[in-house]
């Protein structure tokens, strides 16, 4: 049952009511807009009811931006922004309003470990709490996982969630990724990019990463009406800094705005 189906209020109303939300551990996080921000009460109400574990309600009220990819909340119910969130057998202490994080892309996370091989070595960029780079330790055989992230925020929750989750071949690099990545020695089998709003910003980085065989998961926003031309304009990309790549899985992992999603393109790279 959605959340419109338990506020009660008029039709006019219910339109600029969101049918859905997210739950990060026993936060709950919800959007409503100024028009009925009078039906708040009756919201969190709604939401309680189904979701008796919940301890704190925020509504969102900015987008993820900024160079931590952290949005703006208010607290409407409750007082505690620290959390655990559970996943594939994970648990990763965070606190939605200090560093990104987000339980919508948790499928997508155990879609990429059951591709890893035993003894990959994998870099994660902008790794934020650590969710790939923990869950993949955890659900396949990977020799190291490093992962950077700039957030110093994050990168406490980061090494936090690795003692929690009691994995040894997980490596956290605070620092930007454009100068942390240059200063890595050797090549990986598998780098998951998954900044949708400047991953194409950090391709450049990708030579001397990478070799014949190495898997790119790159992450990007598209309108819908552009799809299908998504895959060229990628692969042309990566052509301008001395990369062939194979596309081997596009798909949609989430949405950004309207008309807007989030998609993955699985890459092999071929020279």
């Amino acid at each position: 049952m959605s959340i419109k189906e338990l506020v009660e209020a008029s039709g006019e109303e219910l339109k600029f009511v969101r049918r859905s939300f997210e739950i990060i551990g026993d936060i709950a996080i919800v959007e409503i807009p100024e028009e009925v921000i009078h039906l708040k009460d009756k919201i969190i109400s709604a939401i309680l009811s189904k979701h008796k574990h919940i301890k704190t309600v925020l509504r969102k009220v900015g987008k993820v931006e900024g160079e931590f990819r952290v949005a703006k909340f208010e607290i409407i119910y409750g007082s505690e922004t620290e959390t655990i969130a559970r996943e594939h057998g994970c648990r990763f202490l965070v606190d939605p309003t200090k560093v990104y994080y987000t339980s919508k892309l948790s499928g997508e996370r155990e879609r990429i470990a059951r591709l890893v091989r035993d003894g990959e070595r994998i870099l994660v960029m902008f790794a934020g709490v650590g969710p790939y780079a923990i869950v993949i330790a955890k659900l396949s055989r990977p020799s190291e996982v490093l992962g950077i992230e700039l957030n110093s925020k994050a990168c406490e929750y980061f090494r936090k969630n690795i003692e929690l989750n009691k994995v040894k071949n997980v490596k956290v690099l605070e620092g930007d990724v454009k100068d942390v990545v240059p200063k890595l020695e050797g090549e990986f089998d598998r780098i998951i990019m998954p900044a949708p709003q400047s991953a194409e910003k950090f391709v450049h980085l990708l030579p001397g990463k990478v070799k014949v065989g190495t898997w790119v998961h790159y992450y990007t926003f598209e309108s819908e009406n552009k799809e299908k031309k998504l895959p060229e304009k990628v692969k042309e990309l990566f052509k301008e800094h001395g990369m062939e790549v194979e596309l081997k899985n596009i798909r949609k992992c989430g949405s950004f705005a309207p008309y807007v999603n989030r998609y993955v393109l699985d890459l092999e790279v071929k020279n």
